[in-house]
């Protein structure tokens, strides 16, 4: 299966915030790669360790993932 180009998405504050893209062949798959990338854990969120610029899924936060292009 070919592999493409996926932009993920969070609602916060009712405005979508892009947070980038990850490369995987289905949507299932390109939702696990954000997870993998951007999500950060209460323990993270709890010591500091969050991005700094906003730019994570947050615990118990929707995100989406859509073909890029």
């Amino acid at each position: 299966m070919a592999r493409r180009t996926w932009n993920v998405c969070v609602m916060r504050d009712g405005r979508p915030l892009d947070l980038g893209q990850v490369t995987e062949s289905s949507e299932p798959l390109a939702r696990c790669a954000a997870l993998s990338r951007f999500a950060v854990s209460e323990d993270e969120l709890a010591a500091g360790e969050a991005p700094g610029s906003g730019r994570a899924i947050y615990p118990g936060e929707d995100f989406s993932v859509s073909p890029a292009g």
